[in-house]
């Protein structure tokens, strides 16, 4: 299963991937240098929005990976 996009945040701390499966879902990995946390799993973009809201990131700080 191949991510069909890749964001990080500006400051490197999360990493997000897009899968398109049967649903839309996202994995939100927690990034230190060289180690990464195990995925969160999000079902839909609502799920999303509301992770990017309680943690005050903005689609403005997020890049393509």
């Amino acid at each position: 299963m191949d991510p069909s996009a890749v964001w990080r945040d500006r400051q490197h701390k999360w990493r997000i991937e897009a899968y398109r499966v049967p649903d839309l879902r996202f994995a939100i990995f927690a990034t230190n240098g060289t180690t990464e946390s195990a995925p969160l799993w999000l079902f839909g973009m609502a799920a999303l929005a509301r992770w990017l809201m309680t943690h005050a990131i903005s689609l403005d700080d997020l890049e393509e990976d």
